[in-house]
């Protein structure tokens, strides 16, 4: 009897595991990779903090990115508050953002991994890759362009150097001519405020990096208010510039501006193979979607709060087609 008893109990054990064994949902399965649909949108989400791609064929959120979840400590993570700019750098697998609270950060797309993030001042509104991995942010209430080492051992790191300019919303790296652009607030022969263009050399100092040679190379006197100064896609030495009243192309080689839509206070302009997206706020500095180039909206995420969106294309104006950059030990 008790033979019976004990063989009884292997075979419930045993019908025990096998049923374990078999149990899907008790055996963990392997994050599946990310992958970029062919067409997508990056987005300043600011009702959440969040960066956010979006799948531009399915209108679905397939990625997205806050501070809350990204191990920042707590008092650092009001920094993150109201994300102001996105652009996809190093080949479309990381994501260059900064808040109006006053971060920048490098996110790496792969793994949601926060690599460097800093304090940029007071609102910055855009960020910049230098050609050796280095960052340069504009801040408007403090008027400042910042340059920060890239450090992603130490990950937080303050600006190495600061230089004033008015009203600062922009930076764009040109790698033809070696130059950084960003305008500012300045004077016309009426002493009105109207749109300087500036550029900048780059010291070329991974340690120590810094911007030199500010120089005023165009004026602007017609308009106010610039805003975004982003590369056009597909076009080779032209730059999108958005203004208070206008939207313009900037011809570096001729050094002219053009005005190519009547559409004012874009936040950011965006184009690729698929076309022309724009931010136009549809509240006070914010908006529920993106719209194209013909007023179309093109998307509306309900509660959002959209402050900037871009294509997710490789920005070959900035940067070269591949990126060997050694951004640090845990890269």
């Amino acid at each position: 009897m008790k033979y019976r008893i004990f063989y009884t109990l292997i075979l419930s054990v045993g019908a025990m595991l096998a049923s374990c064994s078999d149990d899907d949902n008790t055996v963990p399965q392997p994050e599946q990779p990310f992958v970029m649909p062919d067409k997508a949108y990056v987005l300043a989400e600011q009702s959440r903090r969040a960066i956010v791609i979006m799948d531009a064929e399915t209108n679905r959120n397939v990625w997205s990115w806050d501070p809350y979840t990204a191990g920042i400590p707590y008092s650092n993570v009001e920094l993150f508050k109201n994300p102001s700019e996105v652009k996809p750098v190093f080949n479309k697998r990381y994501i260059l953002m900064t808040a109006s609270g006053g971060a920048v950060a490098l996110i790496r797309i792969a793994d949601h991994k926060l690599m460097f993030y800093g304090n940029a001042g007071q609102n910055p509104h855009s960020a910049e890759i230098l050609p050796d991995g280095n960052i340069v942010t504009a801040s408007s209430t403090d008027h400042l362009i910042s340059t920060f080492v890239t450090d992603t051992v130490k990950v937080f790191c303050t600006a190495n150097k600061t230089l004033k300019l008015g009203d600062a919303h922009n930076v764009v790296w040109d790698r033809k001519r070696e130059l950084m652009y960003a305008t500012a607030s300045v004077k016309n022969s009426s002493n009105e405020n109207c749109i300087g263009l500036f550029s900048f050399k780059y010291n070329n100092d991974r340690n120590n990096p810094q911007l030199t040679n500010m120089t005023r190379i165009y004026t602007m006197e017609d308009d106010r208010g610039a805003h975004d100064l982003f590369p056009v896609f597909g076009e080779d030495d032209k730059l999108w510039l958005t203004t208070a009243n206008n939207i313009w192309k900037y011809d570096v080689a001729g050094n002219t501006f053009t005005k190519t839509y009547d559409l004012g206070n874009i936040k950011s302009i965006s184009n690729s193979t698929e076309g022309v997206i724009l931010l136009s706020p549809t509240e006070e500095w914010w908006a529920e979607g993106l719209i194209n180039d013909r007023g179309e909206t093109l998307f509306t995420l309900k509660g959002a709060k959209l402050y900037k969106g871009r294509w997710v294309v490789d920005n070959t104006f900035s940067y070269p087609e591949t990126h060997n950059f050694v951004l640090g030990n845990n890269e």
